[in-house]
């Protein structure tokens, strides 16, 4: 199948809006990543127009880079970005059991790095799991991957539009308006899951360090105005000292 300038490789993925595709250039044989909406509502076509207008001005180590943004024959709209190299978060914990809690560690300091730069430009994923965390150990690093109907900024009339039920915060399956707190749940989520916690019950293992335990704990607050907030802590530098006092240095290189 071709789409625009591309061949279609494979499927990814499909969400409640749109569909994933591996993808080539016809031309310039580089792999990119394709999202095309499943209908051609108005809606959709709009909801795809503002994630192209937000993903142009986001350049971060953690996220991928848009390329383009087209209407294919079909009517429907295309928005191009990087293909990103590696396993994801679920695949990995799935192959090779949980992660080590200081590799869980930088792998969560690389997606608070990505979300405190989303969350500055305004902007909430409010989509993340383990699906959407590609893991890159050679690089050491991690990328926070699918803007599902996710890249809006936030305000009182903007409800969740896409999101995954089973990681989800509890305000979003209320269906009230998606925060950066939001994020941050399904951050402790992500980081729930690759310590080998239990989802259901949020019971992380005791052989974890327990200030990475109260860590987690204090992502996956009910109430998000108990989570952690960028405005009253770094949440970065918070899991920097933690990795010190825990496994003896802040840095992974």
């Amino acid at each position: 199948m071709k789409i625009g300038n591309y061949k279609v490789i494979r499927q990814i993925g499909e969400g409640g809006f749109a569909r994933t595709y591996e993808a080539e250039h016809l031309v310039l044989g580089k792999r990119a990543c394709l999202k095309q909406n499943l209908s051609l509502s108005d809606l959709d076509a709009e909801v795809l127009k503002e994630e192209a207008a937000l993903l142009w001005d986001v350049h971060h180590h953690s996220l991928p880079q848009m390329k383009d943004f087209f209407r294919a024959p079909d009517g429907s709209c295309i928005l191009v970005m990087d293909f990103v190299e590696g396993r994801n978060l679920e695949e990995l914990v799935g192959a090779k059991g949980p992660l080590h809690p200081e590799d869980a560690s930088w792998v969560m300091q690389r997606l608070l790095q990505a979300l405190h730069y989303l969350h500055s430009k305004g902007i909430v994923h409010s989509d993340v799991k383990p699906q959407n965390i590609i893991v890159q150990p050679k690089q050491h690093n991690a990328v926070l991957v699918d803007y599902g109907l996710s890249s809006f900024r936030p305000s009182g009339d903007t409800r969740p539009l896409g999101y995954t039920e089973a990681w989800a915060a509890p305000e979003l399956l209320l269906g009230k308006p998606p925060l950066p707190e939001s994020d941050l749940y399904g951050a402790g989520m992500a980081l729930l899951y690759a310590l080998g916690g239990d989802i259901l019950t949020k019971s992380i293992p005791d052989s974890v360090p327990a200030p990475l335990r109260e860590f987690c704990e204090s992502l996956l607050k009910y109430d998000a105005k108990e989570r952690p907030r960028w405005e009253s802590v770094d949440l970065v530098k918070r899991l920097s000292d933690i990795r010190q006092e825990a496994f003896g240095r802040r840095h992974t290189r």
